[in-house]
């Protein structure tokens, strides 16, 4: 038999073994009680922790569920950046959805100012609320026109920043992690993060999991999302 101490101690020491054993022979249960047995992911979320593999996968199943159950799409994406809020120690979220007005590229809110603590109806902006960014204005229309992330450590320092948000709101950006969503070649949405709360900015490691929770949950939905949504 072998002694659960020694065990401990070599996958300590040995971090890829272990995430290999866990792949093979732990993932694909969690994958199956998840699409099998109808459970729903339940993500402590009172204080901000590191995700456990387990976790996360949940996360992420519990996600794509929700769009593949043909949900209301609007909140299948609130989740999403409810989740992301959380994992990227993200002060906030909001999402500005992509649309053309009298010819006219236009950028304007759609959920608004999300965290992990957040309520879907809270978010949710009613299109006499909404906020309204041309292409060639703030951090948004830059990702848009751009079509590329930006992480932006400190907006004081971008060309791209504009204040009048923050003065609508009465709120104080710091950092941006901004994405594009598309469909294809064709822009849907930009998806913003703002203010890292553990740290300066937004690191490297957080472009990673914006771009991979993005491409997990979103890959294949643009579309719908945006017949839904605008």
């Amino acid at each position: 038999m072998v002694d659960a101490a020694a065990a401990e101690l070599f996958l300590d020491a040995n971090p890829q073994f272990a995430k290999q054993f866990y792949d093979l022979n732990y993932r694909p249960k969690v994958v199956s009680e998840l699409l099998d047995g109808g459970r729903r992911a339940v993500l402590d979320v009172s204080a901000f922790h590191e995700l456990s593999a387990v976790e996360e996968s949940e996360v992420l199943f519990d996600l794509m569920r929700d769009i593949q159950d043909n949900l209301q799409m609007e909140k299948s994406v609130f989740n999403l950046m409810r989740h992301l809020s959380f994992m990227l120690r993200a002060d906030r979220m909001s999402l500005f959805m992509y649309r053309q007005r009298n010819g006219v590229a236009e950028l304007a809110t759609r959920l608004f100012s999300v965290s992990k603590d957040s309520q879907f109806e809270d978010c949710l902006v009613p299109p006499d609320s909404e906020i309204v960014y041309p292409l060639d204005m703030g951090i948004v229309g830059h990702v848009a026109s751009s079509k590329k992330m930006v992480n932006i450590p400190d907006v004081a320092e971008s060309a791209y920043y504009s204040d009048f948000v923050d003065e609508l709101t009465e709120f104080k950006t710091k950092s941006v992690l901004a994405v594009p969503i598309m469909n294809g070649k064709d822009m849907v949405a930009v998806m913003m993060a703002v203010n890292k709360l553990d740290g300066p900015s937004f690191s490297a490691k957080d472009e990673e999991v914006r771009s991979t929770g993005r491409r997990r949950t979103l890959s294949g939905s643009s579309k719908n999302l945006q017949t839904r949504v605008l």
